[in-house]
């Protein structure tokens, strides 16, 4: 399978002057140069930032909404394509098609549900999961404490995961071959 994407998730709230939204468009403007096809949630917050990053560089954005959302939610205008998906099992099978790496930024239970299911796919050697799970300028060292703490999580699942503290870091890592 030809491995050309990165998926990309975090909050569908954050407004434009939140710091989630600029990462976002600055790691879709860096994604973009790389060459990268990003593949989203195709809606707002987090979603419409790296989609207008990845736009203003010439990159291609595929938005995987779901059809829950029809009539109350609108795909974002910088995606290049939009791919509609009936339920969340198939939405996270299109934002992982193609995807070498998946990057998440901070959000709430749907990214939670999207960061959970993409790490318990490659914590299980997956041939449908991404090689790499990146998780850029968030709370995620608070996170991976609590889950070390708290819960049956080892070193095996912690080493799966890298922090980037950019969203260049972000790109590099989740482009590098």
């Amino acid at each position: 399978m030809k491995r050309d994407a990165v998926a990309v998730f975090g909050s569908s709230q954050a407004p434009p002057s939140s710091s989630a939204y600029r990462n976002a468009r600055e790691l879709g403007r860096e994604l973009a140069r790389l060459g990268a096809e990003i593949r989203c949630g195709g809606y707002g917050g987090v979603m419409e930032g790296v989609a207008a990053g990845a736009k203003e560089e010439g990159g291609r954005v595929v938005g995987c909404t779901i059809g829950w959302f029809l009539g109350a939610r609108t795909p974002c205008p910088d995606l290049t394509e939009v791919e509609d998906s009936p339920d969340l099992h198939a939405r996270v099978e299109c934002l992982l098609k193609g995807a070498r790496s998946a990057i998440a930024l901070p959000g709430g239970i749907g990214t939670f549900n999207e960061l959970f299911w993409v790490w318990t796919l490659v914590l299980h050697g997956r041939e449908d999961a991404p090689d790499r799970l990146v998780l850029l300028a968030g709370p995620w060292e608070t996170l991976l404490d609590c889950l070390d703490r708290h819960f049956e999580f080892g070193e095996q699942a912690r080493a799966l995961v890298r922090i980037a503290r950019t969203p260049s870091e972000a790109a590099a890592i989740a482009w590098n071959r």
